[in-house]
């Protein structure tokens, strides 16, 4: 999939109200791709996105951080495995 794929869930991510788990296990994402996820999820107030499985993407610290910030700074409850 890599950064690109990533940027189109992205996209399909800032206004989705229904998916609730959503499996990118081994799909090269990298840290941008983290970063893009993380934005998207950022940005949506009313996702029901619970459980995020991102493992084996080397998303790298940067990728990390990001996605910690999105836990730290949103109600929004999830999972990353």
């Amino acid at each position: 999939m890599g950064i690109l794929g990533a940027q189109h869930i992205a996209d399909l991510l800032q206004n989705n109200t229904t998916l609730t788990t959503l499996n990118l296990k081994s799909n090269q994402i990298g840290a941008s791709g983290a970063q893009c996820l993380a934005d998207a999820l950022q940005n949506n107030m009313s996702t029901k996105l619970t459980t995020l499985d991102l493992s084996c993407n080397d998303i790298e610290a940067s990728g990390a951080q990001n996605l910690a910030n999105l836990l730290r700074n949103n109600e929004v409850t999830f999972y990353c495995l």
